[in-house]
């Protein structure tokens, strides 16, 4: 195995097992310590690295670094994780892929809990190629230690002609009420739906749609509980 490919294993195991709580090493081995490691590989300039440390308020560690990936290009990964002392813990982690055609991509994630029970957890990937088309793509859940929730997800395109098309969503509920969005285009064009409805059983849809160049419309209805036809208000 080559020199920078150990170097990488060590510092993605040391922010793993901090993540899953497996290792709790001292503090006396943990505080201000550091490893850097100058990659093998020729075309990266840049080093890895893995930094981790402990005090009385938790743990944390973080590990980064180039390194080749096997046809002319280079990879940066980043990784990070923590452990509060009171129970809180995390993690992210990204990696960039630098072809040598000159397309670009990417993927990502993370995830948080919190003392209190809430949690934030997503991911998201994209790519660049040379003919200038890319793709997008993410997805993130959340929720609160009162319960309420966050959701969203989207995926979008972009042609070697500029053309753009896709999709996003989002809901949420909570004690106030739900909302759900939703987000669509294709080339110029695009609509948002809208849905709403608070504690009290009122609602709220509407729907705005645009073209390029040509302006945009839009529509709402607001609905007591039993569907009744309401003023939507200020």
């Amino acid at each position: 195995m080559q020199a920078h490919s150990i170097t990488r294993a060590a510092a993605i195991a040391l922010v793993g097992f901090l993540a899953l709580g497996l290792s709790q090493p001292s503090q006396a081995a943990m505080r201000d310590r550091s490893h850097h490691g100058v990659s093998a590989n020729p075309v990266n300039s840049g080093s890895d690295h893995v930094i981790a440390g402990s005090g009385a308020n938790g743990s944390a560690a973080h590990a980064g670094g180039w390194i080749g990936n096997g046809n002319g290009g280079t990879i940066h990964y980043s990784g990070g994780a923590f452990r509060g002392a009171n129970g809180a813990h995390g993690w992210r982690g990204s990696e960039t892929n630098f072809g040598s055609n000159g397309s670009v991509s990417h993927q990502g994630g993370h995830s948080v809990t919190g003392a209190n029970g809430s949690y934030d957890s997503g991911h998201n990937s994209w790519t660049r190629n040379p003919d200038g088309s890319g793709s997008a793509s993410w997805q993130n859940n959340g929720q609160g230690a009162n319960g309420g929730s966050v959701n969203s997800s989207g995926n979008y395109t972009r042609g070697a002609d500029g053309k753009r098309t896709g999709s996003s969503s989002t809901t949420a509920s909570g004690a106030k009420g739900n909302y759900s969005g939703s987000t669509s285009i294709d080339d110029g064009t695009g609509t948002h739906d809208t849905s709403y409805t608070n504690a009290a059983g009122d609602s709220y849809n509407g729907q705005t749609s645009w073209t390029k160049g040509q302006g945009y419309t839009h529509t709402g209805t607001c609905t007591d509980p039993q569907g009744n036809v309401i003023s939507c208000g200020k």
